[in-house]
């Protein structure tokens, strides 16, 4: 890229366009951020916006919509406290939750070195999983298809893993996050968070990584199940 050449588009016609989250991701994970030669392309922030920050947007309002219904049709409340949840006995649940706390485990070391620029592809991939792996496989069990507590569970699982990852790229996607979060916080129990400063994302710290979540063995397992799934 070059100001004196202008050989890139109006960068706030792109934000206009895209949204700014879409922009930063695009350029954290470019050439840039490593001094290096930058070949601008406006595809790839609507590749941004399109593959990571739109399906990650649609889990959350799929998730918000479920939350509704049970409250309407079941007359029940939803209150997350991680202190007080039940242990699911669904491997897809073990299996997106250790997922989860793997790609918390990966940014607490990269951040630390200051690469930010190689975590976004993880989320990405974690984007992936959630949308096109978890939340389809548990699409039923999320509309309270099965029975109420399995709902149950696989609502405070996706809520869980929505959570964390606002919270762990907040940092860098700093607007969705923001308006993600002031939804969830209304859905988790105060007692959980009464000693916490929740008025923001971002005025919550990175959370802990729970080592005890990391179940490599149920990683492999569904991890051979999907290669046979997308072998046909």
């Amino acid at each position: 890229m070059s100001k004196q050449k202008k050989n890139y588009p109006y960068p706030f016609s792109i934000i206009h366009k895209y949204g700014a989250d879409a922009l930063r991701l695009y350029l954290i994970n470019s050439p840039a951020v490593r001094a290096e030669n930058l070949h601008f392309k406006e595809e790839g922030v609507c590749d941004v916006l399109k593959d990571v920050l739109l399906p990650w947007y649609i889990v959350y309002r799929f998730f918000i919509q479920n939350v509704l219904r049970l409250q309407k049709e079941e007359e029940m409340e939803f209150l997350y406290n991680e202190n007080t949840g039940k242990e699911s006995a669904n491997i897809t649940d073990w299996w997106v939750l250790s997922f989860m706390q793997s790609l918390s485990a990966l940014f607490e070391t990269k951040l630390a070195a200051y690469m930010l620029y190689t975590v976004v592809p993880h989320q990405v991939k974690f984007v992936h999983v959630l949308t096109n792996w978890y939340v389809r496989m548990n699409s039923q069990r999320l509309k309270g298809e099965n029975e109420m507590e399995d709902c149950i569970m696989a609502l405070e699982t996706l809520f869980s893993v929505s959570l964390c990852l606002c919270r762990l790229v907040a940092l860098y996607t700093p607007f969705l996050t923001e308006l993600i979060y002031q939804n969830l916080k209304m859905l988790v129990d105060p007692i959980s968070v009464q000693d916490k400063d929740t008025l923001s994302i971002h005025y919550l710290m990175l959370p802990h990584v729970r080592e005890e979540l990391i179940d490599k063995k149920t990683a492999s397992a569904v991890s051979r199940m999907q290669s046979v799934t997308e072998l046909g």
